[in-house]
Order: structure tokens, then sequence, then C-alpha cells
């Protein structure tokens, strides 16, 4: 009786979720040489735990959607991916917020790693295109915030 009782709490648990799927395009630039965007890794996350909290995010960490490795000098990407999260209370959403997060060598041989918030509502079919015209600059103190 309790594992058929335990069988139904996760089978109603897993109705309550919100999948989305994301297609995002851009552009990385690096404004000291263009070339160091090669090899440069573009992530699609899910935003999950809050980032201001480090303990609290650990209990709830962003899953990873997707990736793409930058393989041209352009620095052009196109990154999709897939997420869902299962709403803890009924009745109150809790859904996909992506974001990207960039592993790239503009500004050290050693790398470094980057996120691109806030996030962005955009799903499947439509396709996240705000880096085309508004290019990701890497080798800035502060990269500019994404729309």
């Amino acid at each position: 009786m309790l594992r058929c009782l335990l069988l139904l709490v996760c089978v109603v648990a897993l109705t309550w979720a919100d999948s989305k799927c994301v297609w995002a395009t851009g552009k990385l630039v690096c404004q000291k040489d263009q070339k160091l965007v090669l090899n440069a890794t573009v992530e699609l996350y899910d935003l999950d735990g809050p980032q201001e909290i480090a303990f609290l995010d650990h209990l709830d960490p962003d899953d990873k959607m997707g990736f793409t490795f930058i393989s041209n000098a352009d620095g052009i990407f196109t990154v999709e991916g897939c997420g869902s999260d299962t709403d803890i209370i009924p009745g109150l959403p809790n859904t996909i917020e992506p974001y990207l997060r960039i592993h790239h060598f503009c500004n050290s041989p050693a790398g470094e790693e980057v996120d691109i918030l806030p996030t962005f509502n955009v799903f499947v079919p439509e396709t996240y295109d705000y880096h085309m015209k508004h290019p990701i600059v890497l080798d800035w103190d502060a990269v500019p915030e994404s729309k």
C-alpha cells in the first residue's frame, strides 16, 4: 500500500512540471583580438537556485540545457536545448528561466566564465537572437546585460 501511495505521489508530481525548449543565436566579440573567441564555449542554462545565496544554490543547481563551441573567428553561435522545472507547490508555476554562460579565452590563456543575465523568456518556435544585434563583448570589465 505504501509503495502504491509513493508511486502515485511521484506520478502526480511529474504532472506539475513545465518543459520548454530554447533556440538562441548570437555573436561573441573580443575587441583585443577577435581570433581569441575561437574554442569559446556557449552554454545554455536554466536558472534554478538563488544566485545570491550560495548555500541554497548548491541544493538546487542550475540545469545545463545545451552547449556549443565557437569554431569560427566571426564568433557567431547557435545553441539549443530543453529544460523542465517541477512545480514544488501546486498552482505556483516554476517556469524555465534560460540564460547563457560563456567560457572564453579573451582576457587570459587560462580562460574565464561569464554569465549573461538577466534571464530571457523566448521559447521555441521563436529564436532568442538579441545578441546578433547586440554582440556579447568579452574583453570589457563589465559584460553588457541582455534583454
